[in-house]
């Protein structure tokens, strides 16, 4: 059976069906994305004022003691580079107060704090790098394109200025010029329009998709899954987590007496 020949209104109204049927679609993925997002974010924050009430007296201490070993590591570190170079000592001089490299050991990899996780800066600064080679306004072939890479290298060069991590990563998200380009071809206003809003609504999605699952990745969502898996097994999460606290405080006492009496000859000799 031979297939009969679609007309050109016919052809028209079968693509606006399926450019429909992908709005369609992207607005119900769009809707589970922000809703699994919100469930998660719900639950951690919940979580998160569940710790302070079972753990903070703990991690108090904690933070306390590892800011001290850090600061004798420091100290320490500057005292024998103030020997090896033959230069006094004077905590108060400003020129002892620069980074000497001294970086903070960890206490115990499966420690897990419900803190905040350092910044990467190293992964900020490429993310900029990477935003740059895709906005900049030299590649633009045609003034409507290096328009929008001026726009978008602008607000990239802002969000990296002020640190808004967020704002760089959202950045990540828009059209590229290339996406752009293509939409500025499509004749039809109301095909346009449509795709746009396709777009906006996979952007949005992308978005929610990545806040979870930098949501995840935080020590706190770490800590409530961990904890789910113990109560799994008839086990109170918070006493093993303040075992694992208590040990941590002692180990840091331990370092923290040893690192004094490193510090406590170079004491002597400025007395």
């Amino acid at each position: 059976m031979v297939d009969k020949e679609i007309t050109p209104t016919q052809g028209d109204q079968v693509g606006d069906r399926a450019l429909y049927r992908e709005l369609e679609e992207a607005q119900k993925s769009l809707l589970e994305a922000e809703a699994e997002l919100a469930k998660e974010q719900a639950a951690v924050n919940a979580f998160r004022m569940h710790c302070r009430l079972k753990l903070d007296r703990w991690i108090e201490n904690l933070e306390e003691l590892q800011t001290q070993r850090q600061s004798l590591i420091t100290r320490l570190a500057l005292l024998r580079q103030a020997e090896h170079y033959g230069i006094p000592f004077d905590g108060d001089d400003p020129f002892w107060t620069g980074e000497n490299g001294a970086d903070t050991a960890e206490i115990d990899d499966e420690l897990i704090l419900p803190t905040d996780v350092p910044r990467d800066k190293a992964a900020e600064k490429r993310l900029f790098r990477q935003l740059a080679r895709t906005f900049h306004p030299d590649l633009g072939q045609t003034a409507m394109e290096i328009a929008y890479r001026t726009e978008m290298m602008s607000a990239v060069n802002q969000a990296y200025t002020e640190n808004d991590v967020q704002g760089l990563y959202d950045l990540a998200e828009q059209l590229n010029p290339e996406q752009v380009a293509q939409l500025a071809k499509i004749g039809s206003h109301e095909e346009r329009k449509t795709r746009q809003q396709i777009n906006r609504l996979k952007q949005r999605r992308r978005k929610a998709n990545r806040r979870l699952k930098m949501l995840q990745q935080e020590n706190t969502a770490r800590l409530w899954r961990k904890a789910q898996y113990l109560e799994r097994d008839d086990t109170h999460w918070w006493e093993v987590v303040r075992s694992e606290l208590e040990k941590a405080i002692e180990q840091l006492k331990s370092d923290i007496e040893k690192l004094q009496l490193l510090v406590e000859p170079f004491d002597k000799e400025d007395d």
